[in-house]
């Protein structure tokens, strides 16, 4: 790359999930180190920013609030504008749907960058150069590093990354203490939540496996997860007979890396926790059902992905429950594969 003419003043766009957000931190690295004095900024979702918190790669980040834009659409026009003021030389757009593809056009940025797809009149009106990469097709942090591969930058690392600062791990080991642990002690983190129902392992398979862990490792196991999770949790403790830490809504987004950072293993469903756990290092069992785990898995060495594979998969319908039945899918991720899985975890040593 002619160094004259390279990217200085970067945006990178991906309005999706909190998960989503989480995989295209390699992609930040690959830019930050191929394109070390350039100013890379991102557009996120409102909610999950805070994954971002301290990022070394990532100079500002902005959030959409997409329900007060509805309500007032003046608000949308008004980050729009700050964006544009940025001038950036060049914005990539990681998401790919028409609010994404406006925020890239409005910037009126001399280079921006969009994946291929359908809608050929707007990318052709949008972007300057497209990325030949569908999502789902490869590892999604594959489909974004494809970015970089554009910009004439090879992959500086395939896993995901989250800074946790030591401000925030002192909190969090203050928190922990008055939750009643000591100070280095081991424990386990179950994470039973996931954004829909159906991508949910059976509750009183998660309360099984948290009396075995209590029982086997003799250390404490953790359930957590966001207020919206509280009920969940809840009904997990009270079908358990020995007695989990319940921190159900009492840990925020901001602060669940450092104590995930701080566990010995997480046990999670298809959901931005085994996200994280990979992010920050900590083995994990990551439990997959109707998505396509192939294109969205944590891929280092101490992950272990468990997957129930039936043709109906990737499915995204928007029913409670799935609609061939509560046990036709995650029931089919046997209980003592997930046991023996944390097993061979513990048993290791391995240590975030």
């Amino acid at each position: 790359m002619n160094m004259q003419t390279a990217p200085l003043n970067i945006l990178l766009i991906k309005m999706r999930y909190i998960g989503d957000v989480i995989l295209t931190t390699p992609l930040l690295k690959s830019l930050k180190n191929g394109l070390p004095g350039a100013k890379i900024d991102m557009l996120v979702n409102l909610g999950t920013e805070s994954v971002l918190d301290d990022h070394p790669c990532a100079d500002r980040v902005y959030a959409f609030d997409y329900t007060l834009a509805k309500k007032k659409p003046i608000r949308s026009l008004r980050l729009m504008a700050a964006l544009r003021q940025q001038k950036y030389d060049t914005v990539i757009d990681l998401t790919g749907n028409d609010r994404s593809a406006l925020f890239t056009f409005l910037s009126a940025a001399p280079l921006r960058i969009g994946y291929a797809g359908d809608r050929r009149l707007r990318n052709r009106l949008v972007y300057h150069r497209e990325i030949d990469s569908v999502l789902g097709s490869i590892h999604t942090v594959d489909h974004h590093l494809r970015a970089a591969e554009i910009l004439g930058l090879p992959p500086a690392d395939i896993h995901p990354s989250i800074h946790v600062s030591m401000q925030k791990a002192e909190r969090m080991e203050k928190f922990l203490s008055q939750q009643g642990l000591k100070a280095d002690q081991d424990f386990v983190i179950i994470h039973p939540g996931a954004r829909r129902p159906y991508k949910s392992w059976p509750r009183e398979r998660f309360a099984g496996l948290g009396d075995e862990i209590i029982r086997k490792y003799r250390i404490p196991l953790i359930l957590s997860g966001s207020r919206g999770d509280r009920d969940i949790c809840a009904e997990i403790a009270g079908r358990m007979k020995e007695t989990p830490l319940n921190l159900a809504g009492k840990v925020s987004l901001s602060d669940l890396p450092a104590l995930i950072a701080e566990s010995r293993c997480l046990i999670g469903n298809d959901s931005a926790p085994i996200h994280i756990a990979t992010a920050v290092k900590t083995p994990l069992v990551a439990l997959f059902g109707p998505t396509k785990w192939e294109a969205w898995a944590p891929r280092r060495e101490q992950d272990t992905v468990l997957a129930a594979e039936f043709p109906c998969r990737p499915c995204g319908h928007s029913r409670f429950q799935c609609p061939l039945g509560d046990q036709y899918c995650m029931s089919e991720i046997a209980f003592d594969s997930v046991r023996d899985a944390v097993e061979k975890i513990m048993e290791s040593g391995i240590q975030g």
